[in-house]
């Protein structure tokens, strides 16, 4: 019993502590208040040999939050490629004569995230898209069309993870992944703090309109600087949304981001209407739906996304969930479990363990989602011997990186990290996640993943953690 119990110890102390000069902090990291009584994982190797240079409960199944990312981003350059293409495409059935379109005009979407995106660079805004379209109809001579237009999302399934949490849903970051995304899915509510602490917010409007959609609304107006902590209750397809939470007192509008109830409908009924602005009737109201088995249908213009790239770049940088759920879909052929499947797949190529890899989605949204910090260390250690490696690496955030959002901005800024450091984070309630890259004073690359689970310090005083952390490995390798 004695030599059981002493070799579970020694087995702990292996899994805790590595030798070696930055035995003091880890374990300083580890018994800190707010983090003695959290669950940590961290994984440091060298990006070249595979050497171990620190770890502390490296395999611990841990909830990864947003790093979960750099899975499918990665797996996306190495099964796709970085210039791959995306297409949106308009058809109509039916014919074309003496002006009139006798059939309906289809917008099949073929899973573009650049598609009328603001956030992607060299993006045409989707103003600009929908004068291309009426340009193309024009063209082909149709000045009235019998029938509908038709907003076609179908090749994707679009439906989000039942774990995702009820208050995230109809917000922004939520969104649906459907193969028909325009305008990063998004749209803004404008509301009008009150001048009184407490008071209701008014709600102004939506940019852009969506038709139809309608808000009760029990927003607050909240202390001065005190940020945007509303949500929009809302179930994808529904035009009714409820808010809640709060909205700060200053400005005249405050904008919310709310997530598109119906994409492809959206699409449908915002081009009709560009199209009646612009001298082009539809007979019959728009919709959205895929065509009828067996319909023929004739191609009249062709719209290419921006390169897969481009995608993954802001996918990382912005931690951009759409975005990423939209990539797992074009691994698996349009359906998430298949895309699911795919990435495990590719995970399992960098040779570490995935028995216990457990994915709901490729974002980092869910809870469910589980995966060891020594297994982010090893793909982005097989990523960094791949030919995308330059892609990829662009893609993550560095210390004063103005393309990043969020805390990680000023992470490092001013130290040696500021031009050694590339990362990826995430961050939940009680998740704090970090990975990435670190070329160090005596020119190694190491590759890093540091994931905590609920600790009770303040999620801002991790990042000054592990800056310090990082400085360390950056001086002693």
């Amino acid at each position: 019993m004695k030599t059981c119990l002493t070799a579970a110890l020694l087995f702990l102390l292996q899994c805790t502590l590595q030798a070696g000069p930055l035995d003091k902090k880890i374990l300083e990291i580890a018994a800190a208040p707010g983090l003695k009584n959290a669950s940590w994982g961290l994984s440091v190797k060298d990006a070249v040999s595979g050497k171990v240079v620190a770890e502390h409960n490296p395999r611990l199944n841990l909830v990864p939050a947003s790093i979960l990312k750099v899975f499918v981003t990665a797996a996306a350059l190495d099964k796709l490629g970085p210039e791959r293409t995306f297409t949106t495409e308009l058809f109509y059935d039916g014919a074309i004569s003496n002006g009139f379109l006798n059939g309906n005009l289809y917008i099949t979407g073929g899973g573009d995230p650049s598609l009328g995106s603001q956030l992607i660079k060299d993006s045409p805004p989707l103003e600009e898209v929908y004068k291309s379209w009426a340009a193309a109809l024009k063209a082909a001579g149709i000045k009235v069309i019998n029938g509908a237009v038709v907003g076609d999302g179908s090749e994707f399934e679009s439906v989000q993870p039942g774990s995702w949490a009820w208050e995230d849903i109809g917000n922004y970051y939520a969104a649906q992944p459907s193969a028909l995304t325009v305008n990063d899915g998004l749209y803004k509510l404008y509301l009008r703090p009150s001048g009184d602490l407490g008071a209701p917010a008014a709600v102004l409007r939506t940019e852009p309109f969506i038709e139809g959609l309608k808000f009760e609304n029990y927003i607050k107006t909240g202390p001065r600087g005190s940020g945007d902590n509303s949500y929009i209750y809302a179930f994808p397809g529904q035009s009714n949304a409820v808010l809640r939470g709060t909205i700060p007192q200053g400005p005249e509008e405050f904008p919310i981001k709310g997530a598109l109830p119906d994409p492809a409908l959206f699409v449908a009924q915002s081009f009709g209407s560009y199209l009646l602005r612009n001298g082009i009737n539809a007979n019959k109201r728009p919709y959205a739906g895929a065509p009828p088995t067996g319909t023929e249908l004739k191609s009249i213009k062709q719209t290419l996304s921006r390169p897969l790239k481009d995608v993954v770049r802001v996918t990382n940088k912005r931690s951009f969930n759409l975005y990423a759920e939209l990539l797992l879909r074009h691994l698996g052929g349009g359906k998430a479990d298949a895309g699911l499947a795919a990435v495990r797949a590719y995970v399992a190529e960098s040779g570490t363990d995935v028995s216990e890899l457990d994915l709901v989605d490729a974002c980092g949204l869910s809870t469910r989602d589980e995966a060891k910090a020594e297994t982010f260390t090893d793909v982005l250690r097989a990523v960094y011997k791949k030919k995308y490696f330059t892609e990829f690496y662009d893609s993550l955030v560095y210390p004063g990186d103005q393309d990043a959002t969020g805390h990680l901005r000023t992470m490092g800024k001013t130290t040696p990290l500021e031009k050694n450091l590339r990362l990826k984070s995430g961050s939940l309630n009680g998740v704090r996640s970090y990975t990435g890259y670190l070329k160090t004073r005596k020119g190694r690359t190491l590759v890093f993943t540091s994931i905590m689970n609920n600790y009770s310090a303040p999620g801002t005083s991790l990042d000054k953690v592990h800056e310090a952390l990082l400085l360390e490995l950056y001086k002693n390798n």
